[in-house]
């Protein structure tokens, strides 16, 4: 090869490689430091349309589920405009249609429109006229009809019928104050309102007084347009005057479960700054960004929800049933009122269905969700891709390379429709897919320029990122996985920390926050590197199960494993919580196999894939009673008959409250080519000890436990046999007696 001609192949290589750290670097500090703020630019628009997409992909009931409640759409409407007269109708009409409502079962109704100024009392006018033409007798007469025709009275006075929510407007001009705010949800400290982020309101439209005072509480209806003019999300909370007040939606659900103020999470979104991250909303946490905004949860196009004219309410001609426990929502799909909204599920969409979806989305509990560290975890992701693309692509000839490029962009968009689908994420995908397009394009025009060749295959970048084993299988065989309940026989791993709440009592809440992170951290790695499924955590205590999702056929062998593994990890773990001015921790580990059923389990607000059943309640109880053992890991009969290849201590015949029937249980020791040497003695002596136990010959069982007591270093269970004894020597047993020992706990 001519030095000339390898001179500029290396030139070529080099400005490529330049090329794509100077592309790669450049997407990925548009996420560190301008995509949070970003609303126009072309990837920001390219992401909404990718956004949409997404949205609309597989969009049916299934995907946002609807709340059980009845949520019913009164619409100002077209024929209601030509029957009643052009908007806004006298405050009596609406009292009318209030009245109807209430009558008819409506438990909460909300107003998608303003009153912002109170209507003039015909009358009254009538008498300055009369007394202005020189009519004082008229002036008179016309009195008793003031009361008649005092409208925001008889509106307001209609309110008392139902829980009324209505809206109001946040202006930025701080000049601009009409009318009167609700009550606001939440109270912030004196320094709080100066580090929140949130949307910030400087003056406000808002209701008559005498409305507002006879209405349940009221919530803004400020949209969140994002910058291609399409409403994708709204803020659930606005800031005024260091209080925070509820969007329409959120005071209609509050209102619905009386609930005067909502528990919101504060944390911090930088040394300088906090940000509310998620409120509690009953029993059901509802994650924001860094705005207090939710993403709506759109059902689907307009017409997700029932809609009755408002001109049939008045005249109270509509049908009452559907009405009943039904919350109400007022509002105007009418071209000429200006409330018809741009959104992914499309356009000419009316307003008041948007609060509509947002309404149902905290009944039901599901809300898409754009977190926070969404643009640096893109960022990390985007310099993972640069670099890995940049440094195998001199290895790929054209054809290779534009597979790869194929294959990297089915697999970012597989990657972020996973996180879309199955945990209600939504990520940026604009900027990875830019970014592997370009650099795809690059590498295979200089494929083509340099007439490079490949000299092996390369594995797909995406492979890179694949989350873990069950979700790989899962992924490359769904047909085969699913929520449905069914029965199999599988192992249960309950873990629990000894003597916790004492522990806790000694340490702050940080304190005991970071203790159990270390603790969760690398006993959570244990369970994973063993095929186990993690299925909750409730405080200190932990519980995994194998043989599902995936199947598994030494279930038992590879959950003996993961507790093995886990006390392991607890030697290695206490010299460090010494070392942090921490105390020691010690576990007792209950395991059990038999059959279980394993599903998709809960209630229409919360649901988790879980195990359920007898089998489960044993591995529970076993765990419990490594206390009264003074054992670590106490496992069932069926866990005990599969561990072929270990070797186990026999621990006590044992009927477990509200059970008749009586198992063994079991103490692992070790395999059996590892049994140290003192094992096989210890537990001859035990089971000669544990004969004459169940042949009631007190005395010599109390011979040999004692003996036992002063060998072994785990003497912990033959003092509680010494102690039964006692206990059983007077004691007139049965016939049928077989050692059996009932536990109460």
């Amino acid at each position: 090869m001519p030095v000339l001609t390898l001179l500029k192949r290396h030139a070529l290589r080099g400005t490529v490689i330049l090329i794509s750290v100077f592309i790669t670097l450049s997407l990925a500090s548009y996420h560190l430091l301008q995509a949070q703020s970003d609303y126009n630019s072309f990837i920001k628009r390219l992401d909404y349309l990718f956004y949409d997409w997404r949205y609309n992909l597989l969009l049916d009931d299934e995907r946002f589920p609807r709340a059980n409640e009845t949520i019913i759409i009164v619409d100002i409407d077209e024929k209601s405009l030509a029957e009643e007269g052009r908007w806004p109708w006298p405050r009596d009409k609406i009292a009318l249609m209030v009245e109807n409502l209430a009558a008819a079962g409506a438990v909460v109704i909300g107003f998608d429109i303003l009153m912002t100024e109170p209507q003039i009392n015909p009358t009254r006018s009538l008498q300055q006229q009369a007394r202005l033409k020189g009519r004082p007798d008229l002036a008179e007469q016309l009195e008793g009809f003031i009361l008649a025709t005092e409208y925001d009275a008889i509106l307001a006075k209609s309110f008392s019928r139902t829980d009324i929510v209505l809206s109001f407007l946040f202006q930025d001009d701080a000049t601009i104050k009409v009318g009167q705010l609700p009550e606001p949800i939440y109270q912030l400290t004196a320094d709080q309102p100066a580090r929140l982020i949130a949307i910030r309101a400087n003056g406000f439209t808002a209701n008559v007084p005498i409305l507002q005072q006879a209405a349940t509480s009221a919530g803004f209806i400020v949209p969140s347009i994002d910058g291609d003019g399409v409403l994708r999300s709204a803020p659930m909370v606005q800031l005024y005057q260091q209080q925070l007040y509820p969007s329409l939606s959120l005071a209609m659900g509050m209102a619905y479960l009386v609930i005067e103020q909502t528990d919101i999470n504060i944390r911090p979104f930088s040394t300088d700054y906090d940000m509310i991250s998620k409120f509690n909303f009953v029993d059901q946490q509802i994650y924001t960004d860094f705005k207090a905004r939710v993403l709506v949860p759109y059902l689907g196009p307009r017409g997700q929800f029932p809609y009755v004219s408002a001109s049939d309410i008045v005249h109270n001609s509509f049908d009452p049933e559907p009405f009943d426990n039904a919350l109400v929502l007022v509002g105007t799909s009418s071209v000429g009122l200006a409330d018809l909204r741009s959104t992914p599920v499309g356009t000419q969409y009316p307003g008041v269905e948007v609060h509509a979806n947002l309404l149902n989305g905290l009944l039901q509990g599901t809300f898409p969700v754009e977190i926070v560290e969404s643009n640096t975890i893109t960022a990390l992701i985007l310099l993972l891709l640069g670099l890995i693309f940049t440094y195998y692509s001199s290895r790929l000839g054209p054809f290779q390379l534009t597979l790869a490029t194929i294959a990297l962009l089915i697999g970012l968009v597989s990657f972020n429709l996973y996180f879309w689908f199955e945990q209600n994420i939504s990520l940026p995908l604009a900027s990875s897919f830019l970014l592997a397009l370009a650099l795809g394009t690059l590498h295979l025009l200089e494929g083509f320029l340099s007439e490079r060749k490949a000299k092996r295959h390369v594995t797909s970048v995406f492979g890179q990122y694949v989350p873990s084993a069950h979700i790989s299988h899962m992924l490359a065989e769904p047909a085969r996985y699913g929520f449905a309940g069914e029965t199999r026989q599988m192992t249960v791993l309950f873990s629990d920390i000894r003597f916790f709440t004492t522990i806790s009592e000694n340490l702050t809440a940080t304190q005991v926050k970071d203790l159990l992170n270390r603790y969760f951290t690398p006993i959570t790695e244990a369970i994973f590197n063993h095929q186990g499924t993690i299925d909750k955590y409730v405080g200190d205590m932990v519980m995994a199960f194998w043989g599902a999702p995936l199947d598994d056929a030494q279930h038992p062998l590879h959950a003996l494993e993961s507790a093995i593994e886990m006390l392991t990890i607890l030697d290695r773990l206490n010299p460090q919580l010494l070392a942090l001015g921490y105390p020691e921790i010690r576990v007792g580990i209950g395991i059990n196999t038999g059959p279980m059923d394993v599903g998709d389990m809960g209630s229409s607000f919360r649901r988790a894939y879980t195990v359920l059943g007898d089998s489960v309640n044993l591995g529970s109880r076993l765990e419990n009673l490594t206390k009264f053992y003074g054992i670590d890991i106490l496992v069932g009969p069926e866990t005990q008959k599969q561990c072929s290849t270990w070797t186990f201590r026999f621990i006590d015949k044992i009927q477990v409250r509200g059970k008749n029937d009586s198992v063994d249980v079991y103490e692992p020791l070790a395999p059996i080519d590892q049994l140290p040497s003192h094992w096989p003695a210890e537990l001859a002596l035990f089971d000669r000890a544990y004969q004459a136990y169940l042949a009631q010959e007190w005395d010599r069982a109390t011979i040999l436990f004692t003996e036992l007591l002063f060998q072994s270093t785990q003497a912990a269970l033959y003092g509680v046999y010494l102690q039964r004894i006692e206990s059983l020597r007077d004691q007139l047993l049965p016939p049928d007696w077989d050692g059996t020992f009932l536990h109460t706990i």
